[in-house]
């Protein structure tokens, strides 16, 4: 499985949806309510979908697999 750096800035702050970020969007540990468009999640559900996507987006531009090569040990 390929694996690739992803910045966690701001995930947790970030709308999954419409991509806003305030410190609003986030009024305590588990809620997410986006003050753009209202989208409301957990906000570890929410800032899992937005890693997800920095992730493909960095893979599509390119990016190498940075985990470790599988070696066999016999």
């Amino acid at each position: 499985m390929p694996v690739v750096y992803v910045d966690p800035a701001y995930t947790g702050r970030e709308c999954s949806r419409c991509h806003h970020i305030a410190r609003a969007n986030r009024p305590s540990q588990a809620v997410f309510t986006c003050g753009s468009c209202g989208f409301a999640e957990h906000a570890d559900h929410n800032a899992s979908h937005n890693i997800s996507h920095r992730g493909w987006y960095v893979w599509v531009r390119g990016a190498e697999s940075q985990a470790p090569a599988l070696t066999l040990i016999a």
